[in-house]
């Protein structure tokens, strides 16, 4: 993997990596690869697994490639996600080593980037044979259980790695923002190791979730191109809006959640002239699995397009596993050059998740007459309500329409004769006094029957995780 990293750093040595006030070229950051590559060289055996917890991202990233230099497994954490997770996916792989930037993250046997010194007790590694190939064990977010580590190979990233370069028209006169942490494997591929390969200037923002740093931070560093879910675009377009400012974006990438018509009209409104593109796809596959091309966007803006090349989608229905045709709502089934090898130490969920060579998303959708995707969910997700599948983003949808509502949340309660569709809303700020009943009744107004909520909630916030995207958690279901 690294010669791959490698051949795109010399390719262009001048481009630019931008984190805070200071500037690293491509080239000085191949020389402190080698060097802390080389480090690790000295101290561990190839095909170790190291865990990278780091402040910066800067210093996540150079970790990462630290690792490849030196052979090794890469296994990116994130902070914002809270130390419990953390200790979580240590358990789940325990690494022979945790390379870090600061002196909080001790472990047995650590690596700090930047006093360049070992600190702890080094074990005997145990080779196994299943990572053999592995290059990275990128770890579910794991908001409603327990977190799962997909076994990435080398092949399979370098093809998912081409594949979004084919269709992300980026080059090295671009300056791409990444605000969101490299344990996000929409992060590292399409936007870091694609950057790598295309010669883009990279512009790191280390801080937790904050659309006001983010537009400062877009300003600052000439930002051209930004990727995020669109809560964060949605946020950043409002703010724009609101201060009338200027920006240089010219290509945006939106993923993570499924993209309403209204936010995408607000991100439009902004952002006139800019090149918008919406993606789909999954950690198990590397992760990008199909696109909508800019020209489609405001006519298709609710689906995630055609898949990158490679790929097959395909949609089965939920019970019998047969193929549904175009229109047909059902489970999304993925083939792809860059699927996941399995999850690694859970061998029985691997041959459920990866059946014949389809990976089974767990997520429902259709494909129209024109063979562009449309995801609507989880099915987990899925509200069954008087023997009716009801899929929440159906219901939000419609309501985020509604001027009186900010956003909302859909989700399934148990009641007495099955499921009660139960509605959480937050309110624009401008609006202060109108009563549940009234929403109720303008509710009415846009939902057919079968959709209409029995019962709402006003709240303040809407659960998110650390990037920004909606949490559904199983939790709804069962209280």
């Amino acid at each position: 993997m690294w010669s791959f990293v490698e051949n795109c750093l010399k390719r262009y040595p001048e481009a630019k990596i931008i984190f805070g006030e200071q500037t690293l070229f491509y080239r000085e950051m191949q020389d402190n690869v080698v060097l802390h590559g080389e480090n690790l060289k000295s101290a561990l055996k190839p095909r170790a697994k190291c865990v990278i917890l780091c402040d910066s991202g800067l210093n996540a990233a150079k970790a990462i490639l630290a690792c490849w230099y030196a052979d090794m497994i890469a296994i990116p954490l994130s902070k914002n996600y809270g130390q419990d997770h953390c200790n979580k996916i240590i358990s789940l792989t325990d690494p022979d080593i945790l390379l870090t930037d600061n002196d909080d993250c001790l472990y047995r046997y650590t690596y700090n980037l930047k006093k360049k010194t070992f600190l702890g007790k080094r074990d005997e590694i145990n080779l196994e044979s299943e990572l053999n190939d592995i290059v990275l064990i990128m770890c579910t977010s794991g908001t409603t259980g327990n977190p799962k580590g997909a076994m990435i190979t080398k092949d399979g990233l370098q093809k998912n790695v081409k594949g979004i370069a084919q269709y992300f028209d980026i080059n090295d006169t671009d300056t791409i923002l990444i605000a969101r942490p490299l344990y996000h494997c929409a992060v590292l591929t399409g936007e870091f190791l694609v950057s790598l390969f295309k010669g883009v200037n990279i512009a790191f923002l280390d801080e937790a979730y904050n659309p006001v740093n983010v537009i400062s931070y877009m300003s600052k560093c000439n930002a051209t191109t930004i990727c995020g879910t669109p809560t964060l675009l949605n946020h950043i377009s409002r703010l724009i809006k609101l201060n009338y400012r200027e920006n240089l974006i010219k290509k945006i990438a939106i993923s993570g959640e499924c993209l309403s018509t209204s936010i995408a009209k607000n991100i439009r409104d902004v952002f006139p002239n800019t090149d918008i593109y919406s993606i789909y796809g999954l950690t198990e596959a590397s992760p990008r699995v199909s696109y909508l091309p800019p020209a489609d966007f405001d006519k298709y803006s609710e689906s995630v397009g055609i898949p990158i090349n490679g790929v097959r989608i395909k949609i089965i229905d939920t019970q019998t596993g047969v193929d549904l045709p175009e229109n047909s709502r059902g489970l999304v089934m993925v083939s792809s050059p860059s699927l996941m090898k399995g999850y690694y130490k859970d061998q029985s969920l691997s041959q459920k998740t990866i059946v014949n060579g389809w990976l089974n998303t767990h997520d429902i959708g259709y494909k129209d007459e024109n063979g562009y995707l449309y995801i609507l969910g989880r099915a987990d997700d899925m509200i069954i309500k008087a023997g009716m599948n009801i899929y929440p983003r159906e219901i939000e949808n419609a309501i985020n329409k509604l001027p009186e509502i900010s956003e909302c949340l859909a989700y399934g309660k148990k009641g007495l004769l099955g499921e009660d569709i139960i509605i959480d809303i937050v309110l624009p700020k401008e609006i202060k006094n109108i009563s549940k009943k009234d929403l109720m009744a303008k509710i009415k107004e846009i939902l057919p029957s079968y959709l209409m909520p029995s019962s709402i909630n006003i709240v303040d916030t809407i659960p998110r995780n650390a990037s920004g995207k909606l949490i559904r958690s199983k939790r709804f279901h069962n209280e």
